[in-house]
């Protein structure tokens, strides 16, 4: 396939992805195809066929919950002819009107096929790194609190109470004063950086690149030599750029895509330590 089918289909398994967590089974199902075959984490999905796979699915949207995902990486394992295997890793986390938090990790594989019909998924894997959350039987969704939930709900804690706000100087002369938290990516231009916050605020700030990065922090990690982003608000990594929160995507040059993809990774939960609400 060419390049602009394959970064389609990555996009089109994100979003495959993104809708059934949000309780839209039925996006997912219409790329099905008649011979699917479905593979997840409960003893019994392994399924042929797509009323079978469809049925299986749908049942379980009578007990998952809200979920979005965050820190999704997709990589391209395979690309033939008119074949395209995608894999992907991901956080699943319930949304904030959900009753309870859960945060774990998920993988998956999505090997789609173009046809007269449009692309159809021809294999759809997803499976959770084996570790303490456990599905008990009849369960389609776990309601336990695992290890990567508590660090993730401690992280959060931790980084509410204790962020100091940062004075930043703005072009005109006012001072505004930041919580590193708030702020999504930042961008140097020139002498000065500018800085996009959550809610869309935008600060052009009189301070050089290098010094805010110092100033602000860990949680930042430079992708690009005139862009860092900040971790908490990532969403999304793929060939070649990431995605934040807000929906802005900053390109990652094609030469440092491995390492800023492997650093980005390394710097967030595992997954080995527990599982992962069950489902695509």
């Amino acid at each position: 396939m060419r390049n602009r089918q394959v970064e389609q289909l990555v996009r089109l398994t994100q979003a495959c992805l993104t809708r059934y967590w949000q309780l839209d089974c039925e996006y997912v199902l219409q790329y099905l195809d008649r011979d699917v075959i479905w593979i997840g984490s409960a003893a019994h999905q392994f399924v042929e066929g797509r009323e079978a796979t469809a049925a299986d699915l749908r049942r379980s949207m009578e007990e998952i919950q809200p979920c979005h995902l965050l820190h999704q990486a997709f990589l391209v394992a395979q690309n033939a002819g008119n074949a395209c295997t995608i894999v992907g890793r991901y956080l699943t986390t319930t949304d904030d009107e959900v009753g309870y938090c859960l945060q774990a990790q998920q993988r998956c594989t999505v090997t789609w096929e173009l046809g007269e019909a449009g692309p159809k998924i021809k294999c759809l894997h997803v499976s959770n790194p084996m570790g303490e959350l456990k599905l008990a039987e009849g369960e389609t969704f776990v309601n336990v609190l695992g290890q990567t939930t508590r660090k993730y709900i401690q992280d959060r804690l931790q980084g509410m109470a204790c962020q100091d706000r940062l004075p930043v100087v703005e072009e005109g002369g006012n001072t505004c004063f930041l919580r590193p938290g708030e702020i999504v990516s930042v961008m140097a231009e020139g002498r000065s950086c500018v800085i996009h916050c959550l809610e869309g605020r935008t600060i052009r700030a009189k301070v050089g690149f290098s010094e805010f990065l110092h100033r602000v922090g860990p949680a930042f990690y430079r992708i690009h030599r005139s862009y860092a982003v900040n971790g908490t608000h990532l969403v999304c990594i793929r060939p070649y750029e990431v995605e934040m929160v807000d929906g802005s995507r900053i390109p990652i040059p094609v030469k440092r895509y491995r390492q800023v993809r492997d650093t980005l990774l390394a710097s967030f939960p595992s997954g080995e330590e527990g599982t992962s609400p069950k489902a695509p």
